[in-house]
């Protein structure tokens, strides 16, 4: 399956240098029982991220619902980043299992997707399907499913004059957010989740790079670590 990379999406959206002072926060969620419900996980799959990019400088958008909790057709550079992220996440796990923190198998993404694909389900559809539904039709016993969120302060349109100090002061919401929830396939319950932001601490933090360093840091630190 061809998969694509975050960091030409990006640019194809158009991404400027990103300039401010670095700026990281998270929390997470455990469920009480979560100690029982992990000795039925055996196998685990990957579903592909839900992803949205925001422009804190489109006042236009302001006032509308956010599009990332309703559903809506993506774009092609959403699709792009949605599988790359799958695939990135996917990636760094793999790494966790060959050095032997966890103990339990995850389904290859592209298996996966082209589960989803078979039954007509598309990406931009994963956040809203039931969870126990996705794991039993996948064949897992749970799944993973996360979102990203990519802010990136840019002018609406070539006649929009923002001086350099106005840019600095409209860029301190920008950056990446990550949330990612762990389903089990029994209950289709959240059983686990994770959320981390992270924001550029110079120019050459780029939000490919923010969220490559999110993913990983999850990915390092699934509730199945055995080491």
């Amino acid at each position: 399956m061809k998969t694509f990379n975050i960091y030409k999406s990006i640019f194809a959206f158009g991404i400027i240098a990103l300039i401010l002072s670095g700026c990281a926060s998270s929390k997470g969620f455990v469920a009480e029982n979560f100690a029982t419900i992990k000795n039925t996980h055996k196998k685990i799959a990957i579903l592909p991220f839900g992803v949205q990019f925001q422009n804190p400088l489109d006042y236009s958008t302001q006032k509308k619902r956010n599009p990332i909790q309703e559903r809506h057709l993506y774009s092609k550079q959403e699709q792009e980043a949605s599988l790359d992220a799958q695939k990135e996440f996917f990636v760094n796990v793999a790494k966790q299992v060959e050095k032997g923190r966890y103990e339990i198998a995850f389904q290859d993404f592209t298996r996966t997707n082209k589960i989803l694909a078979e039954n007509g389900i598309r990406i931009e559809d994963v956040k809203f399907q039931n969870k126990a539904d996705l794991a039993k039709l996948l064949g897992v016993d749970a799944v993973i499913f996360g979102e990203l969120i990519i802010k990136i302060s840019r002018p609406t349109d070539r006649t929009m004059s923002i001086s350099p100090v106005m840019m600095e002061n409209t860029r301190f919401n920008d950056g990446v957010e990550t949330d990612v929830k762990l389903f089990d396939a029994a209950s289709g319950e959240m059983v686990w989740s994770s959320t981390l932001s992270n924001q550029p601490n110079n120019r050459m933090d780029t939000p490919h790079q923010l969220s490559t360093s999110l993913l990983s840091q999850v990915a390092k630190n699934l509730p199945y670590r055995t080491k």
